[in-house]
């Protein structure tokens, strides 16, 4: 302990090389349990603090460790608000200033920063600077009142967005919204040169001690000092930004960085109003405790935020093919058709640091990969600033160049490529000084670049995509087409374009080469993924697949996810490697780490083991951690509920708005004709309401289906209010096709299969919902419901497998077997139900049937607390007629 209080001591002393530094903070982090992610420059704050440590939890950064040569609480307002610059410009929120004998723990997303916890630290005690006590502290963290960076700059751009097309009136409304992406691009681009120029100057820590750059940036060799400089001959904004960027790099501006035509619309824009522009680029007005330091923000989150800004801030004009980067605010959304969605930075260093973990060093460095839909580059960004990271020994300058160049990123969306253009060219600038030459970034749609480009097919070591998921009801028809044909053979059915990348990827790489994917939870089950399931398998070794999907990694995107990394086999045979598994619930930063340090585990909150390749083989990708697999065994050779239940589909009426009605709208005196409907959200666990306030025209009467000249005649009041609807009725596919009568609902299904004792459930659930409509009480839409085979003992047999559905086992097996929806929700269809295993009721000692039946019918009548024993209490009897031992109870979230 003293030698590591030694280090401590040496950190926060008042003269320490940049070498010694390197060492010291990687011994701090090792033995205190810190994750290093990155070291910043050690000279940013020179006479104030020696070295400054990225340390992150999850695969994602958490807090920034400053080692201080004096005490926090002598530095004036101007050092403290500059140092906590540092992490606040790095999207970390917590920010740790270690002096000699205290650790101050400060939360700074607080206006002002909030000083959370102070501790002591002494030879005897380093306890306080251990990564566990952080994690103790980040408990108390206060509710933050100051915007996260990337909510800050959104609001920036897009409140300019809204404010120059209101300056420039019909010239601003009819510009596409790429003009103004290339305007901001440009201003972030300059400001990121400038204050990396300002960072490296032998002025810095004067420059930083004595102005304020919230209040006033400097008057020299500054985009708005340049601005505001300039006479009666004034130039352009795009004339000043460039010849800025040219003095501050000290060489010409390549032409990919400039658009000059697309910004020549500013040019008439009022000097005043260029000048707010580019200050509101130096100060925070979000959170005006803290100034934008882009040399930070283009090192650490620029691919964040542009990741963000491309796939959420879209929306299609109907002049514009190309998606905009930045749009106005009123009108912001995620616009599903175009399929893109936000990745978060865990993702992209999983992969990034899993290719690491396959290959010697010299060769990750030297990889050729290609992401086939870049966005905004952060898959590309994060592997480059891996391979290229300068605290790494034998990082050169033509190490760094052969990085960049062989990248390949494509895109359909001409600003994403421009997004990506300007986070990698800022990367190698922070590199190297200097602007690479050309960057391999392409618009391209990449089902046309693949079949255009055939001289790249098997040459890449390396294909990382989180592709489009677009479905079959969102595409073209044009998109259909191009995809379908495509495909081939390779998919079937309804086909998700992330297919083609998925196709394309295996293609591009070359034998032995990596696949790393983000695809959506349905390729583990999907008819129309079979085939590409089948190829893989017989192409390739799956190396990882990590099930994400009970995780919201895209917020409330509905897309449920797993990540697949499979590796192209090599043309020399070699023995199949096992496949990595990890099943994760929560946590999932945790989980992903775990799993690039080669732990196996199987906790409550994920697990991670092994899988043999020929678990590959089989129809469905199905993959279990070994509890959950000794629980399927136990379901191998059980009866299906279809051997005991009829299952079907509820109604579908092609318009529910009209058909299904409150009661008061049910005309008096023709209610033979309307039915009892129960929605989804009124279903409840083992009951059914009493009543309900809606109805369902359901088009039978007497049980057969009425006639058009019957209901015109004899329900006179629900032919008129159908009549009232008719435009409509008439509107639906079927009835255009004349496969179907104007008024009828499409598939009403017939009373005597629904009007009848039935289990019914929601159609999407998040836990088991299914209930008993003992008396065939109402019709229920789409979902599934449960009927009889025997008649003869119908109630009890009900009365069985709704406990037996309701059960954990059970419920736990659906949901496995069952596609994820949006929030999480799992989709019960037919076709999985009717194979789901269940207890054989013949073979159940008579006794346990009626004590169970007694449970069921006790639950039937229970409320509140007493409701809940006897769920309990069926639940764990059902447990034993699937034989589950106690540690498979707890897997399954069973209490005793």
């Amino acid at each position: 302990m003293l030698n590591l209080y030694s280090t401590v001591e040496q950190l926060t002393s008042s003269t320490l090389s940049p070498r010694a530094s390197i060492r010291l903070l990687n011994d701090f982090a090792a033995e205190l349990g810190w994750k290093p992610s990155d070291h910043l420059d050690v000279s940013f704050f020179s006479g104030i603090a020696n070295a400054h440590l990225v340390v992150e939890h999850g695969l994602e950064n958490s807090a920034v460790i400053t080692f201080l040569q004096d005490a926090w609480q002598t530095l004036d307002y101007v050092a403290r608000k500059s140092l906590l610059n540092i992490s606040y410009n790095n999207l970390v929120d917590w920010h740790i200033q270690v002096q000699s004998d205290r650790a101050h723990f400060i939360y700074n997303r607080t206006d002002p920063p909030t000083l959370v916890e102070s501790r002591l630290i002494s030879p005897d005690n380093l306890d306080s600077l251990r990564s566990e006590a952080f994690e103790q502290i980040t408990g108390k963290r206060p509710n933050p009142n100051v915007p996260a960076l990337d909510d800050a700059l959104i609001k920036t751009i897009s409140s300019w967005k809204r404010n120059l097309v209101a300056e420039m009136g019909e010239i601003g409304q009819s510009a596409l919204n790429e003009a103004y992406s290339a305007l901001f691009n440009a201003i972030i681009f300059v400001r990121a040169a400038e204050d990396q120029d300002l960072r490296k100057s032998a002025e810095y820590h004067f420059q930083r001690a004595t102005f304020d750059a919230a209040t006033q940036p400097r008057p020299t060799q500054t985009l708005l000092g340049a601005w505001n400089e300039q006479g009666a001959s004034a130039k352009p904004l795009r004339v000043v930004l460039r010849s800025v960027l040219e003095r501050l790099i000290g060489r010409a501006i390549p032409d990919y960085l400039f658009d000059d035509e697309k910004l020549r619309i500013f040019d008439e824009l009022p000097r005043m109003t260029v000048a707010a522009l580019l200050n509101d680029f130096y100060r925070n007005k979000y959170a005006p405790y803290y100034s934008y330091d882009f040399s930070l923000i283009s090192k650490h989150a620029l691919s964040r935020i542009y990741e963000q800004y491309v796939s959420i801030l879209r929306f299609g004009e109907a002049d514009q093919p190309v998606l905009p980067l930045f749009s106005r605010l009123p009108e912001e959304q995620w616009e599903k058709s175009f399929g893109s969605i936000y990745t978060p930075q865990y993702i992209a260093r999983f992969f990034a640091r899993y290719l690491r973990e396959q290959m010697p060093p010299l060769a990750y460095k030297r990889i050729r990969t290609v992401d086939p839909a870049c966005g905004s580059g952060i898959f590309l960004r994060t592997l480059l600033e891996l391979q290229c990271d300068p605290m790494q020994e034998g990082i050169t300058t033509g190490i760094i160049d052969t990085a960049f160049r062989n990248v390949l990123g494509l895109d359909v969306d001409g600003n994403a490529v421009q997004a990506t253009v300007l986070s990698l060219s800022l990367l190698h600038l922070v590199l190297t000084d200097d602007l690479p030459e050309q960057l391999n970034i392409v618009t391209s749609e990449a089902i046309e670049y693949y079949q255009n480009h055939p001289e790249v097919h098997g040459t890449f070591d390396a294909v990382i995509a989180n592709p489009p998921y677009v479905s079959l009801g969102t595409q073209s028809p044009a998109m259909r087409q191009i995809v379908t044909e495509f495909m081939g053979g390779d998919a079937a059915g309804r086909i998700d374009i992330y297919l083609a990348f998925l196709r394309i990827g295996l293609d591009l790489l070359k034998p032995g080469g990596y696949g790393l994917f983000v695809i959506p939870h349905s390729f583990l089950l999907s008819k129309a993924a079979a085939n590409m399931r089948k190829r893989l398998f017989e192409t390739s070794w799956i190396r990882c697949l990590a099930d994400l999907s009970e995780i919201p990694v895209f917020k409330d995107s509905g897309a449920y996810v797993i990540l697949l990394v499979f590796q192209k086999r090599p043309h020399l045979e070699h023995l199949a490697p096992v496949a990595l598994i990890i099943k994760c619930k929560d946590f999932v930063g945790h989980a992903l780490q775990d799993a690039l340090a080669g732990v196996s585990t199987e906790t409550n909150f994920y697990s991670i083991y092994e899988e043999k390749q020929t678990a590959f083989g089989k129809d469905n990708w199905i993959i279990l951690p070994p509890t959950e697999a000794s629980i399927m065994n136990k379901f191998e050779g059980l009866p299906t509920l279809g051997d005991f239940l009829n299952i079907h589909q509820g109604f579908i009426s092609g318009a529910d708005d009209i058909f299904i009605v409150p009661a008061e709208r049910v005309p008096p005196g023709e209610e033979a004709l309307f039915v009892p409907f129960l929605p989804d959200r009124d279903m409840k666990l083992y009951t059914v309401p009493e009543q309900t306030p809606f109805y369902f025209f359901s088009s039978f009467i007497d049980g057969r289906k009425i006639s058009e000249e019957e209901l015109v005649n004899s329900f006179p009041g629900t032919w008129k209010y159908l009549v009232s609807h008719k435009s409509k009725l008439e509107s639906r596919p079927p009835v255009r096709n004349n496969k179907l009568a104007w008024w009828q609902p499409e598939r009403p299904r017939q009373p005597k299969d629904m009007m009848r004792p039935k289990i019914i459930s929601p159609h999407l659930v998040l836990v088991p919902r299914f209930s008993l409509d003992r008396t065939g009480k109402y019709a229920v839409s789409r979902t599934p419901f449960f009927t009889s085979k025997d008649t003869g003992a119908e109630d009890d047999l009900l009365q069985f497998f709704v406990a037996v559905l309701n059960s954990s086992p059970c419920y736990w097996y659906i949901a496995t077997h069952s596609h994820k929806y949006q929030s999480g929700y799992a989709m019960l269809e037919p076709k999985t139900l009717k194979t789901t295993p269940v207890p054989d009721p013949t073979r159940v000692d008579p006794r346990i049937i009626r004590r169970l039946l007694k449970l069921v019918e006790s639950r039937l009548l229970a409320f509140g607390a007493g409701a809940i024993e006897y769920e309990r209490q069926i639940d764990m009897l059902v447990a034993d007629l699937y034989g589950l031992s106690t540690q498979e109870r707890r897997v399954l979230g069973m209490e005793e």
